[in-house]
């Protein structure tokens, strides 16, 4: 399964060369990023209720080709993998039919209060996350992976 995100590189984001700054790419991933959490229900309405979020534990990206101001990107995000507490996101930007940028991120569902501390992800969640990872094949085909970033699992764990 791919989550789309779609925005246009504002004039604040386009630094002295002439092209989106490099910061500004990692501010789009992150909207992306928001929007899939919405989509499979770490919304504004589960934060308030649950007192949960979820925090970046680590990301890699790779810039590719420049974007310039009024640029149309569209972010396809892929969930690699998953487990109680984590998911690990695979992140391609595109300005037309180019791809621009690449990312990959490892989230972490957190409890808040008293103070902030991993949580497992309620089931229902979970089970969103796990039916739209992609597969072995799929995730194989993705261009610009970063070095190894992944779920760790111990040998009890399937």
């Amino acid at each position: 399964m791919t989550f789309t995100f779609e925005t246009t590189v504002k004039p604040e984001w386009i630094d002295y060369n002439g092209h989106m700054q490099d910061a500004y790419y990692g501010l789009v991933f992150s909207y992306a990023v928001d929007a899939m959490q919405d989509e499979v229900g770490f919304d504004a309405e589960y934060r308030a209720h649950t007192g949960c979020t979820i925090y970046l534990l680590e990301d890699h990206k790779y810039y590719l080709r420049e974007v310039r101001e009024t640029d149309h990107l569209r972010v396809e995000t892929h969930i690699l993998s998953c487990d109680e507490k984590r998911f690990h996101l695979h992140m391609q930007m595109l300005n037309g039919g180019d791809l621009v940028a690449v990312g990959e991120f490892m989230e972490l569902h957190v409890r808040q209060k008293p103070g902030p501390q991993a949580a497992p992800i309620p089931k229902e969640i979970l089970r969103r996350l796990q039916v739209a990872t992609i597969t072995g094949d799929e995730a194989t085909k993705l261009k610009h992976r970063s070095r190894l970033i992944a779920i760790k699992r111990d040998a009890k764990q399937t």
